[in-house]
């Protein structure tokens, strides 16, 4: 499984003396970078396959709330989701969702005020995760999972 990536930042990133592929790596980007988001095994699947919108949704959280965020998982590649059994209509697997670690209910609840202040609709909530997604062809819905 992937490591957690984790992502603090009190500043905007400088991105003026970093190499082409870090300068890629983030890309539209003010605090979180595109590898967080990449399929367990493959690098560089965040940034070719992960949708704009929830990417830069949780940037514009990080920059409002000045958190530590652990990604767990993003953008899966077809492999690791027929390996994990994950569904085929699964929003990982066109990279329109994220799913984070989060285990403070203060901290918790803060991301997810923000969230639903950005406008998203699906949001999944547990004692350790967050997750949401911006799939449109799936129906409004907040979850609590057990």
């Amino acid at each position: 499984m992937k490591s957690q990536v984790s992502c603090y930042c009190n500043t905007k990133m400088d991105t003026e003396e970093l190499t082409p592929e870090e300068r890629k790596n983030r890309e539209g980007l003010n605090y979180l970078t595109w590898d967080m988001f990449d399929s367990p095994g493959e690098p560089g699947s965040g940034y070719n396959f992960m949708e704009r919108e929830p990417v830069l949704i949780l940037d514009q959280i990080v920059h409002k709330t000045r958190r530590f965020l652990n990604v767990e998982l993003g953008y899966v590649s077809k492999t690791y989701a027929d390996k994990n059994s994950f569904p085929t209509k699964d929003s990982h697997r066109v990279g329109k969702a994220i799913r984070l670690r989060i285990v403070g209910p203060r901290k918790r609840m803060a991301i997810i005020k923000e969230l639903i202040l950005f406008g998203v609709e699906r949001i999944a909530v547990d004692r350790e995760t967050v997750y949401f997604d911006t799939d449109d062809l799936k129906p409004p819905q907040f979850a609590l999972w057990t």
